[in-house]
């Protein structure tokens, strides 16, 4: 009877591990495809019209520990920061090395506080640049969800940055 017992745990436990096991399989799989792409919000030339204002005009300062001295420039409602396109290989992002295929938007003031785009240049994925991901195509931006904040919000919001992005990148061309 004992031995009946315990087959009958022992079979209950492994079903139970087998379902839990599967079940975050499909959460991972969900995870990996964490991205929207929107070239029609920031087409590819906008995204390098950025990039290069802020190498012109921002300085330089340190926002995570990935890396150091990321190209900055505070907008008048976020700050934008860039992030090489080797990754670690470019822990200084200096431009003389790599460029720049990481564009991040901070709100500290925002409950969603960081909007990460990506974008996918031509012969970007055969040299398997950082960032990419499984499924994205050359000549498109995307927008990255990294922490698990919602991309339908995320798109959402990200307008208000990028209009006032738009706003001041075009102040400053009348200068």
């Amino acid at each position: 009877m004992r031995n009946k017992i315990l087959s009958l745990l022992f079979a209950m436990v492994l079903l139970f591990a087998c379902k839990s096991v599967k079940s975050t399989s499909k959460n991972n799989e969900n995870l990996s495809m964490n991205f929207i792409e929107i070239s029609k919000v920031i087409p590819p030339g906008k995204f390098e019209e950025i990039q290069r204002f802020l190498l012109k005009n921002g300085d330089r300062r340190t926002y995570r520990n990935f890396d150091n001295h990321n190209p900055h420039y505070t907008f008048s409602n976020c700050e934008v920061f860039l992030g090489a396109d080797i990754g670690q290989r470019n822990s200084n992002n200096n431009p003389a090395i790599s460029n720049f295929n990481q564009l991040t938007i901070t709100d500290y003031d925002s409950a969603l506080r960081y909007y990460e785009l990506i974008i996918v240049r031509k012969g970007d994925l055969e040299a398997e640049k950082a960032w990419l991901k499984e499924g994205m195509e050359e000549e498109q931006v995307y927008l990255v969800d990294i922490y698990g904040k919602g991309l339908v919000l995320m798109k959402k919001n990200l307008s208000v940055y990028v209009e006032q992005i738009e706003k001041e990148l075009m102040a400053d061309t009348k200068k």
